[in-house]
Parts: C-alpha cells; sequence; structure tokens
C-alpha cells in the first residue's frame, strides 16, 4: 500500500484515522461519573477492578466500597452469581471484556473503559479498512468503514461501558482475518473491476505457521461473540465456508485453525469463570440483580445468606426453562419484525442504514453468500427467544443486532465507488445526527417525571417511526389503571403522581401515552383537577367535559380512535388492544394537573 502514489487513497485514510483519533479524544475527556450508570456497566468496571486490585473475579465488600470510592454511587445494576448453595460470589459476565480493560481501569477507574473502548473501535476499523482494500479499492475501503461507523449509532458505544463494543469490534476484526486480501488477482481485480480469480494461488506463499494463526485468530475472534451470547456461533457458518474455500493442501489447517480458536477462546472464558467459583457460562448458577433500592451483599447483610435470598427472590439465570420464553404468536412476531427493521428506538435501518453498502458491493464467493443468511437466523432467533426484548433493553439502538451488523460489511467485495459513503451518512443524518452533535450523549436522559427518553431518538424518528409496542424495556413509566387498564407514558409531560393518586399532566404540554386493555375499546374517561380547563384537546379533536363535580373535578369521554396494535405483552399470552394517546389542555396553567384515567363502565359503577 503505497499512499504516495495515490493522494485520494492517502485523503481517504486521513478521514478515517480523524474520526478514530476525535472518538479517542472525546473518551478521554468524557468524565463518565457525571452520568447514571446503565444496564451492567458497574459489573463489568467491579469486576475488572477486582482482577486489578485483588487478582480474582470474586466479589466482597472491598470491591464495594472501592466502587463508592471511584464512582460516588452504589453500583446500580450489579450482577452478582454463585454456585448452588455457595457464599462465594462473583461477577454474572463472562470475564473476557474485564480481562482487555483491567489495565485501563487501574490507570482510570471511571475513564478508563470508554479510553479502551475507543482504541478497541480504531484496531477493529483499521483491520477492516486494510481487509476490505483489496476488493473495493484503495479510495472506497477506508470511506466506507467511516461510514460503516460514524453513519450509524456503533461508534457510540465507545461511550458506554458495556461488552457492547468489545464484541462488536471482535466480530469486525475476525471476519478482517477470515477475508483478509491475500491472494494473487484480488487487488488487480479491485482496481480494474475484472472479478477475481477463483483458485486462490497467492495462500500458496503465505507461510504455513502465519496461515495457521490467521485463522486460529479468527476462530477465537468469534468465538469471543459466542461466550457472550451463543446465538453469534451462526457467524462461523461463512467463516467455515470462507475456509474451506482455501487452497485444498491448507483447506483442513484452515478449518481446524478456526474451530480450534473458537474453542480455545470459550474454552479459556468458562475456565476463568469456573476458577473464579462461578457458573462456566456466566449466566448460570444462583443469579440476581441487585440495584440501588435494594440490600447489597457482604453490605447489609452477610454474604452466606445469598442462597435464601435468591430463593426468595427468584432465580434469574439464563440457564433456567422460565428464564426463555419463546412465543409463537403470529401477531407478535409480526409486529417485532416491523420493529426490528423500523422501530423509532432501536429500528435497525435507521439507527444501522450503511449495512446497505454491503449488498451494494455484494459478491457470492469464499461463503460471503451466508453471511446476510447467518444474520438473519441469528435475527429470527433473538425475536424468537426474547420477543419482549430483542435489542438487549436499554442500549442505543438495537445492542444485539451491533455485531450481526458487522459481519453484514464483509458482503462487500466487488470495486465499488467511494461516493456511495457520503451518500449513505446523508440518508442516515436525520437518525444519527443527535449523535454527531453530542457523540457522548448516553442512552437515557435524567429520570424526571414520565421516566428516561433515549436520546438519541430524534424528532424525525418519533413523528414518523412506529413506537415499539411489543418491547418490554423500550423508555415509558408504565402505570397500572385498574380494570385490566394499563398505560405506558411516552412523554415527560405525563407521570405518575405516586401513592396511587393517578396520573400528573403538564398544563399547556401535549401528553402521549398508549393505552393498553385486554378487550377492544371504542373510549374511555379522563377525569381532571379542578385546575383544569373546561376544555380538553384529543389528537386534533377539541371535546367538553361530560360531568362537572362538585369539588372542581371535570370529566371527559375520551375516544380513542383505531387500535394501534393487538398482540401479547411481557406478562401474559392473552392479546392486549393498544391505543396511542394525545391529550392537550388548552388554556391550562403552566403547573401540574391531576389525571385519572378511568376504564369504560368505571362511571356506571360508581
Amino acid at each position: 500500500m503505497d499512499l504516495k502514489r495515490d493522494p485520494l487513497e492517502a485523503a481517504s485514510w486521513a478521514v478515517l484515522a480523524l474520526l478514530l483519533v476525535l472518538t479517542l479524544a472525546a473518551a478521554l475527556r468524557l468524565d463518565r461519573a457525571r452520568y447514571p450508570l446503565l444496564g451492567d456497566e458497574a459489573t463489568y468496571a467491579m469486576q475488572a477492578s477486582s482482577l486489578v486490585h485483588d487478582f480474582d473475579l470474586a466479589y466482597t465488600r472491598r470491591d464495594y466500597d472501592r466502587f463508592v470510592a471511584d464512582w460516588g454511587v452504589p453500583p446500580e445494576g450489579l450482577i452478582l452469581q454463585s454456585r448452588p448453595g455457595s457464599s462465594r460470589l462473583v461477577y454474572g459476565k463472562p470475564p473476557l471484556y474485564a480481562l482487555v480493560i483491567a489495565p485501563f481501569v487501574a490507570v482510570a477507574p471511571v475513564r478508563g473503559p470508554v479510553v479502551a473502548n475507543a482504541l478497541l473501535l480504531a484496531a477493529a476499523a483499521l483491520l477492516a479498512a486494510r481487509a476490505l482494500r483489496d476488493r473495493l479499492g484503495g479510495v472506497a475501503a477506508p470511506l466506507w468503514v467511516a461510514a460503516f461507523l460514524f453513519a450509524s449509532i456503533a461508534f457510540a458505544y465507545v461511550f458506554w461501558g458495556e461488552s457492547d463494543l468489545f464484541v462488536f469490534a471482535a466480530v469486525a476484526a475476525g471476519f478482517s482475518l477470515v477475508y483478509w486480501g491475500n491472494h494473487w488477482g484480488e487487488r488487480r481485480s479491485a482496481k480494474s473491476g475484472e472479478p477475481p480469480p477463483q483458485i486462490y494461488q497467492g495462500e500458496d506463499t503465505a507461510p504455513p505457521r502465519g496461515f495457521l494463526v490467521r485463522w486460529l485468530g479468527a476462530g477465537a475472534l468469534l468465538g469471543v461473540a459466542a461466550v457472550y451470547r451463543p446465538v453469534y456461533l451462526v457467524l462461523l457458518l461463512p467463516a467455515l465456508l470462507a475456509a474451506w474455500e482455501s487452497p485444498p493442501d491448507r483447506r483442513r489447517r484452515a478449518v481446524a485453525g478456526l474451530l480450534l480458536g473458537t474453542a480455545a477462546v470459550a474454552g479459556l472464558s468458562m475456565g476463568i469463570q469456573w476458577l473464579a467459583g462461578g457458573d462456566p457460562t456466566g449466566y448460570g448458577g444462583q443469579r440476581q440483580a441487585i440495584y440501588a433500592h435494594e440490600s447489597y451483599p457482604a453490605v447489609d447483610f452477610p454474604a452466606d445468606r445469598w442462597s435464601e435470598r435468591v430463593k426468595q427472590e427468584g432465580n434469574a439465570s439464563w440457564l433456567q426453562a422460565a428464564a426463555v420464553r419463546p412465543q409463537l404468536n403470529p401477531r407478535l412476531a409480526g409486529w417485532n419484525v416491523v420493529y426490528f427493521l423500523l422501530g423509532q428506538n432501536v429500528g435497525v435501518l435507521p439507527y444501522f442504514l450503511p449495512l446497505l453498502l454491503g449488498f451494494v458491493a455484494f459478491r457470492p464467493d469464499r461463503g460471503r453468500w451466508a453471511i446476510p443468511l447467518a444474520v438473519a437466523a441469528a435475527a429470527v432467533a433473538f425475536l424468537l427467544l426474547r420477543p419482549f426484548n430483542f435489542y438487549g433493553g436499554g442500549a442505543l439502538g438495537n445492542g444485539y443486532f451491533l455485531p450481526l451488523y458487522a459481519a453484514l460489511w464483509f458482503m462487500a467485495a466487488r470495486p465499488a465507488r467511494a461516493a456511495w459513503a457520503a451518500v449513505v451518512a446523508l440518508l442516515a443524518s436525520p437518525f444519527v445526527g443527535l449523535l454527531w452533535s453530542d457523540p457522548a450523549a448516553f442512552p437515557l436522559t435524567g429520570t424526571g417525571p414520565g421516566g428516561g427518553q433515549y436520546r438519541h431518538v430524534s424528532e424525525l424518528a418519533k413523528r414518523w417511526l412506529p413506537y415499539e409496542t411489543t418491547q418490554s424495556s423500550v423508555p415509558g413509566e408504565q402505570v397500572a389503571i385498574g380494570g385490566g387498564l394499563w398505560v405506558k407514558l411516552l412523554n415527560h409531560n405525563v407521570w405518575a403522581a405516586g401513592g396511587g393518586n393517578g396520573l400528573r399532566i403538564a398544563g399547556g404540554s401535549a401528553g402521549e401515552m398508549l393505552v393498553g386493555s385486554p378487550r377492544p375499546l371504542r373510549s374511555l374517561y379522563a377525569e381532571l383537577d379542578e385546575h383544569a380547563p373546561s376544555r380538553l384537546r384529543v389528537g386534533e379533536r377539541e371535546l367538553r367535559p361530560i360531568l362537572l363535580k362538585p369539588n372542581g373535578y371535570v370529566l371527559f369521554e375520551v375516544p380513542l380512535g383505531p387500535e394501534r396494535a393487538v398482540h401479547p405483552l411481557w406478562w401474559g399470552a392473552g392479546d392486549y388492544h393498544l391505543y396511542r394517546l394525545e391529550i392537550r389542555l388548552p388554556g391550562a396553567p403552566a403547573a401540574p394537573i391531576g389525571l385519572r384515567i378511568r376504564p369504560p363502565g368505571d362511571l356506571i359503577e360508581r
């Protein structure tokens, strides 16, 4: 690669390098302790800190005190496990990510993980660009990788101390090794537009040891993904097909290296977790998540009471039959497919739009034809096995899709125009532009009235893309009304009053909510307190009260219109009828106003 001979190629590499350097600089400057802990961040941070300071993966009071000293808050969402009957507690996650970030945590306990993520992203991006260069062309490859990362939400995972970025980088680097351009005709074909040769004579020139090491590395990196989520084992299919198309005298070495690498990293992870005292997978045993409003072992109660606590409160092990509830309901599956592709919070197309580039330059050779099939199989598995949380819950977009997205890059295997990168960035900008202006924007805004909201979701997405009614963890506070009626609050203008006192709506603002009922509804009742005006706007309709109470309260009958969706929800198998409702109080004072939603028939009973 002689960049001096091609200024355009040098410029394209400079663009990719600049974006990666800016991401690293943002990670170095980020004060992560200013933001609330999300998802499993506390678990990974404590796991790495325990390796650094105690040389083990066991949870003790020292770990808790050290975390509080570093972060200033208790470890929200701490996941612990033990073997049945044991009082030795370990962290309920595979240890590989903690091993990687441990040196960074030793230097900077709070900033360390995001700096490690930025370096992992850079390494994976440069490997991918180099692997794609001989097929796409020297100018296109770096710019396409820049679009893959920065015209999607992938780069924003750097600033979240979860393992998602680590798994994503492992898949991108693994496929880079699988499709490394080492065939004698690929560079010529990338420049001339001719198809690559079908006999890969260039592999004969690679030293046998280096050839085997490459395939061992590819297997190990893809094995990282399988350790964290076994569904990703399907990504081995295109890799095995690519290995099988190696020269005949090296075919067995390629396949064996790939499988041995995968088995080795899986064995390493499981062995470390077992020696630490936990379940080999990290997801079994006696497992529970602990939050700040609960009691912490070794702090609020002795660790030897852990088994008793798990027995009382239920085991959160993923290996239990009840932990995974496959659903074959056609309505649920249909809506999940729509939300998977176009959901306003987690849709693949809005937030991973550059995946289309892989199809633009697709060529089916060397097992690439199996990449979209493997990705589709993994997506279907998540939709069936996790129908009410197919995206990872609390993530930026679809966190479960992120490693699959990296695999789709390597469908691209034909000479391509660099301009396609700019086109896809322009198309993606309405949905990822918020992250360009604030790349360290965290998944949720503050936990004020109405619950948190995903900060990466633009107003365009909220207006035109469907809200994911099937997903239990998408933003929105849930309220049980009675009579089977259920409400999910969709913005900050409506919130639960607490103590069973109904809701509050901000006067002069539009309150949005999702109303669910086990039977179809034509209308419901909205009761407002004495501060409310005598008018209520629902969508484009203005309503007058049907009842004025002596205490000043007013009652409105609210028409609901057509159902938004019909499908089961996460607490049972029966269908719920769901309606989108927007309420506004014209002329109301800018103050909280009491609101009660009453089911049909409630007025007659009273």
